[in-house]
């Protein structure tokens, strides 16, 4: 869901988008408050909101995720371990955080586990502009972060994550910071923010995501109809002796060149038809 433009400043959390800025919403403050409210109004209506999205994914729009038993089982396993965790991902379509989401566990185990549904943060002034995006995403645990905002928002949203982290809650970052117009992992188009993150978590794990579907051949909206996905799962925890912008240059690095190197597995064997 989070959709971002090209930046003026690797520094910034998300980049700048003319166009998006002179018609750009409103600035949501997300107080402890507001945000207690929206997880409460989600976990409550998360059946029903959530089943009616699988709906449509399963016999509406009909995807698959291949292999979806292991990576569950998969996901269980590395959140056993008491650490902070971050889910970094490629980025395709608009919708790559709720496959993920549907991937890792089903839905009925998210309400009992529901600090486990991740956070997301798509872009608010984009996604922020119509009624509709803005109720399926304070629906899906997502917190408005502005492209042209002010530095100071910026940090509040990291502040925001966290502390969200702290508290045992997952969040959902797209590090390229924008959907990849080649169709492939942009490693060189990395964000800074998910480095300050980590920078200020202690022991904090990165869950390095790659998610594809088999029609996809480079960026869009949604996927098309009949599309099968498949989704690998690493988890890292970068290291840094560095401090600063130095240290989150090399934390998004590991994170970069692992999903790199995933990305690569899927072409070279997977997509090769090397293994099934």
């Amino acid at each position: 869901m989070l959709e971002k433009e090209n930046s003026k400043s690797s520094t910034q959390f998300i980049p700048t988008s003319e166009k998006e800025i002179i018609k750009s919403p409103p600035i949501v403050s997300y107080t402890d408050q507001r945000l207690f409210f929206q997880k409460s109004i989600s976990f409550l209506l998360l059946i029903p909101f959530c089943y009616s999205i699988i709906f449509i994914f399963k016999f509406i729009m009909q995807y698959k995720i291949e292999n979806i038993k292991k990576i569950r089982t998969q996901f269980k396993e590395i959140i056993k371990e008491n650490k902070p965790l971050v889910i970094c991902a490629n980025h395709l379509t608009f919708i790559d955080s709720c496959l993920i989401i549907w991937a890792l566990a089903p839905n009925y185990w998210y309400q009992f586990n529901y600090k486990y549904f991740s956070w997301n943060l798509p872009a608010g002034d984009f996604f922020g502009k119509k009624w509709h995006f803005r109720t399926i995403a304070f629906l899906a645990k997502c917190i408005f972060i502005h492209r042209d905002a002010s530095s100071s928002h910026h940090n509040e949203i990291l502040s925001i994550c966290k502390n969200l982290l702290l508290k045992g809650e997952i969040i959902t970052i797209f590090p390229e910071g924008k959907r990849s117009r080649t169709g492939k992992f942009e490693e060189k188009q990395m964000t800074y923010g998910v480095g300050k993150i980590i920078q200020n978590v202690p022991n904090c794990r990165v869950l390095c995501i790659y998610v594809r579907g088999d029609k996809q051949e480079t960026y869009s909206n949604y996927p098309l109809k009949n599309s099968n996905f498949y989704i690998d799962l690493k988890l890292i925890q970068p290291q840094t002796n560095l401090e600063g912008r130095e240290g989150c240059g090399e934390i998004v690095n590991q994170i970069a060149k692992q999903i790199k190197t995933q990305e690569n597995e899927y072409f070279n064997t997977y997509k090769s038809g090397i293994i099934k």
